[in-house]
């Protein structure tokens, strides 16, 4: 029996609606009152930070920051006051106040690895500034990002706090929100107005980044500590040193401590993801029109270290290409068609000739055993049937296509140095087989912004994880 609604369940219904689309309506105007409110109470904080060239007296950069302290101390990012970094002698940093009151800004500390920097305001600081969170919102948490897009005016970004980002080095907040360029170095606050992030970087389609605020503390502590009580600006250049070498002693130690997962690729195993910050990807030639069919494997860490415009660092990537050929294709055409595919390797990392010196690399022939653990023949027949391998079988080295000759390889290992960092290098390694007329393995990596001892230890592992058939 179908029950019908008489006319007051109807009228009951539709003030039910009533009162929960007022509701909504209710929160929708408080939520936007709450924005206005944040953006009325803390806009006084908030600053364009502009890169001006001396020459033309005309801005060269834009980004946005916001003062941390009643002393005029203001914080943005590295990268929005790099080329004055650089170069300042050609450059001055100015700001300019939500009230459009304008003064020039001092340098004073500087964070490479997380993309921070301190300046402060010469003459009278501003009257108001923002308290730096000594806690991390919740995850789903509303967090409220401020800056000025495309030179526009101060705008305000709500979006919503997702953690810390996995699959990079540098620790990042995953922020559900629009960050557009000039926004980058402005604050990202909570309800309480307090600053829990600062803006750095966006994906798109919602997807932005943050510095958590715990490395803008951090680097306010060393400049207090470094300072003194002169509290003037530090020479920077040793700074960065030690940054930059503190971090790649960090990297290096995380992927020399790691267990290498090898892959399988042609008649080798090849080194696959070795830190969650490194990511893999894989191709396979499919042109039926090819002479040499090739199946590639390629590794790479996420994000690097910006420097300059023109130079980045801390970049870990490898990789490696399987090339196979018809068994009739003939030894000299296949060496020189794989020749020519691989001469576009180049390092990773962008520098520029003030940056680096040139490369010196040396070529050799290097031997490398064939180290699998697969078995082959009776003892592979053994193992089908359930019987043990004795401990000799287990140990002898498995058969690649009829040969156990150790693999000869073309390996070139070339460094370039920083001319400003000289203890630190890129490093560039190929190494291609040809000890087959019709198959071999390329193997390349680049490391950018090394030591020697780093640099010398990745080498070493890297050439004796690769295992073969």
């Amino acid at each position: 029996m179908t029950r019908m609604f008489s006319r007051q369940n109807y009228r009951a219904i539709f003030h039910a609606f009533v009162a929960v689309t007022a509701l909504l309506l209710y929160a929708s105007v408080a939520k936007a009152q709450s924005y206005e409110q944040l953006y009325s109470d803390y806009r006084g904080s908030l600053y364009q930070i502009r890169l001006i060239e001396h020459s033309s007296n005309s801005k060269a950069g834009l980004g946005s920051g916001f003062q941390i302290s009643k002393d005029g101390l203001i914080a943005t990012n590295y990268h929005v006051v790099s080329e004055a970094v650089h170069d300042a002698d050609k450059y001055v940093l100015k700001y300019l106040s939500v009230d459009g009151k304008e003064g020039e800004l001092e340098l004073l500390d500087v964070d490479v690895v997380n993309d921070l920097a301190i300046l402060r305001q010469k003459g009278t600081p501003g009257p108001d500034f923002l308290q730096l969170a000594s806690q991390a919102p919740s995850k789903g948490e509303t967090i409220v990002s401020m800056g000025n897009p495309l030179d526009l005016g101060m705008t305000i970004v709500p979006g919503t706090y997702n953690g810390i980002a996995g699959g990079s080095f540098y620790d990042r907040i995953h922020f559900s929100g629009s960050i557009n360029p000039g926004m980058s170095g402005g604050p990202v606050i909570n309800r309480n107005g307090q600053v829990v992030g600062i803006n750095v970087a966006t994906a798109g389609n919602q997807i932005s980044f943050l510095v958590p605020v715990d490395k803008l503390v951090a680097l306010l502590q060393d400049y207090k500590k470094d300072a003194g009580e002169n509290n003037g600006a530090l020479e920077l250049q040793p700074i960065i040193s030690r940054q930059l070498h503190q971090n790649q002693q960090r990297i290096i130690d995380q992927i020399l401590d790691a267990k290498w997962q090898l892959r399988p690729l042609g008649d080798a195993m090849v080194v696959g993801e070795i830190v969650p910050s490194i990511q893999c990807w894989g191709n396979t030639s499919d042109d039926e029109d090819e002479l040499i069919k090739q199946v590639a494997k390629g590794c790479t860490g996420q994000d690097v270290v910006f420097l300059s415009e023109t130079f980045d660092t801390g970049r870990v990537e490898y990789e490696f290409f399987w090339l196979e050929s018809e068994d009739d294709f003939l030894s000299s055409r296949f060496y020189a068609a794989y020749e020519e595919n691989m001469s576009g390797f180049f390092p990773g990392n962008s520098a520029g000739e003030d940056d680096v010196t040139d490369f010196n690399c040396k070529q050799q022939f290097t031997t490398h055993p064939r180290n699998g653990q697969a078995q082959s023949g009776d003892n592979a027949e053994k193992r089908e049937n359930g019987a043990d391998a004795t401990d000799e079988e287990a140990q002898t080295p498995p058969k690649a296509n009829g040969s156990r000759e150790p693999v000869i390889a073309r390996t070139s290992y070339c460094v370039r140095r920083y001319k400003d960092y000289p203890e630190l290098y890129d490093v560039f390694y190929v190494s291609l087989t040809v000890d087959h007329d019709n198959r071999a393995l390329v193997s390349h990596f680049t490391l950018s912004g090394f030591t020697q001892e780093s640099a010398t230890a990745f080498t070493q592992k890297f050439a004796s994880e690769v295992q073969w058939h």
